[in-house]
């Protein structure tokens, strides 16, 4: 018989890390059917091809979930963060998925995606301390072919 021990491990290697996550992955594959995955990714770029902002989706089962948008402090409040997100809702669309989903925190930006049609459908109180973590989504149009 194999003993199992458990133990935190402060620094896993990637190979660990890597090994769980595929783990996970092919077990809702076994159960889903489906391992169909996207990525979804707009840049912003200057005129010197630097990146100075994105919109970061990870697209499977009819949904994408946007982890990460960012724009780079210099070119904050210009409408570029809404113009990303559009383009990639629209890129989603495209590639068939009806449903968009997201988190942030109260201290970013929630009116931008309030702005853009996001609906909250949960919140974490004092996430950090003072600030809420907020969960939305939002049902994007498939695109005319």
């Amino acid at each position: 018989m194999n003993l199992i021990s458990i133990a935190v491990e402060q620094d896993p290697d990637r190979q660990a890390r890597n090994t769980v996550q595929t783990g996970l992955f092919d077990a809702n594959v076994d159960v889903t059917g489906d391992g169909h995955f996207d990525v979804i990714f707009v840049a912003a770029r200057d005129s010197n091809a630097n990146l100075v902002g994105g919109v970061v989706g990870e697209a499977y089962w009819g949904y994408v979930n946007f982890t990460a948008v960012w724009v780079h402090p210099e070119h904050r409040r210009r409408g570029l963060a809404s113009q990303m997100l559009n383009a990639a809702e629209v890129e989603a669309a495209r590639l068939g998925y009806s449903q968009a989903y997201l988190d942030t925190f109260s201290f970013q930006a929630p009116e931008l995606y309030l702005g853009a049609g996001y609906e909250v459908f949960g919140t974490l109180d004092n996430f950090p301390a003072g600030a809420k973590r907020l969960f939305l989504r939002k049902a994007i149009a498939p695109q005319a072919t």
